[in-house]
């Protein structure tokens, strides 16, 4: 299970440039229900691990 990570950010441009992703990658992650916004706050530990897995399967299957 992913960390609770929670962050306030200003914009897609800001919440895109903590997770290291475009906004095209933010938008397919909210909408698969893998980055939720809490309020003001989004909790950025399941697209963090998200992101981390997709890098690595990617490396691997190269």
């Amino acid at each position: 299970m992913a960390d609770l990570e929670e962050v306030v950010v200003a914009d897609a441009q800001e919440l895109g440039s903590l997770l290291g992703c475009s906004e095209d990658v933010l938008t397919d992650l909210k909408n698969s229900g893998v980055l939720a916004p809490h309020g003001e706050a989004w909790n950025v530990g399941p697209a963090r691990e998200y992101l981390r897995d997709a890098a690595w399967a990617d490396e691997v299957w190269y």
